[in-house]
């Protein structure tokens, strides 16, 4: 029950926050969760709230899904995710670790210090192909998407529901294999099941606020809370 709640808490301020600026909710809830629970055992948690939260925000605002951005970089983030997906399940949850930590340390020093940087044309399917092998090891493919597409998107409500479109899309993509590798624990899902609830209130607030607030001050404390998170992955 203990890690449940801890799960609930952690994923509703991460997802209440993502909501806001269309990214982040993993890498916020695993900066607080991962001082508590195993290494996997957070990223499955985040699977199934990623999941279905994902396919709310996409029900509720499906109007703002922009198609082509969607399908201009569906294959290489599938690539990308079966790949990440092989590292998760082929890596102890020591080594994934280590790995993780690296991968935050490098998107804390990018939203702090280069956000508004638009990366070269012929480096953006790079960052497509690293958002799919993120997404497909730890759940968090959404910064380098972001990074990636953001020139693409014509406001903050069509980038938040097309990156909930790619969470929920690769997610199912994640599902799928880690059953026929044996990963998945149905008891575990079970006993977290009620915590997807407090999320799904957390998201619709986030909401409500989303096209009001200034975003640039929730980025930059994930990016401190990122940061000190990957030092504490290190460290361990």
């Amino acid at each position: 029950m203990l890690t449940a709640t801890l799960i609930a808490i952690s994923f509703s301020i991460g997802f209440f926050i993502e909501s806001i600026i269309g990214f982040g909710g993993g890498l916020i809830a695993y900066s607080f969760l991962g001082f508590f629970i195993d290494f996997k055992m957070m990223i499955l948690a985040g699977l199934y709230i990623g999941t279905l939260s994902s396919a709310y925000i996409i029900s509720t605002d499906y109007k703002s899904f922009d198609k082509k951005t969607f399908k201009s970089a569906i294959l290489l983030s599938l690539v990308g995710t079966i790949i990440g997906v092989i590292f998760f399940t082929k890596f102890s949850s020591a080594i994934l670790t280590k790995l993780f930590a690296f991968l935050l340390i490098i998107l804390s020093i990018k939203i702090l210090f280069f956000d508004k940087y638009i990366f070269p044309k012929f480096f953006k399917q790079k960052l497509i192909l690293l958002g799919g092998i993120s997404q497909g090891a730890f759940g968090v493919g959404g910064p380098f998407w972001v990074s990636a597409l953001q020139k693409d998107f014509q406001n903050k409500s069509n980038l938040r529901t097309t990156m909930a479109a790619f969470f929920f899309g690769f997610n199912i993509i994640r599902f799928i294999e880690l059953y026929f590798e044996n990963q998945l624990d149905l008891e575990f899902f079970l006993d977290i099941s009620w915590t997807i609830l407090p999320v799904l209130i957390a998201i619709k607030l986030g909401h409500k606020v989303h096209v009001r607030i200034n975003e640039n001050y929730f980025k930059k404390g994930i990016a401190i809370i990122t940061f000190l998170a990957a030092i504490k992955f290190i460290v361990m």
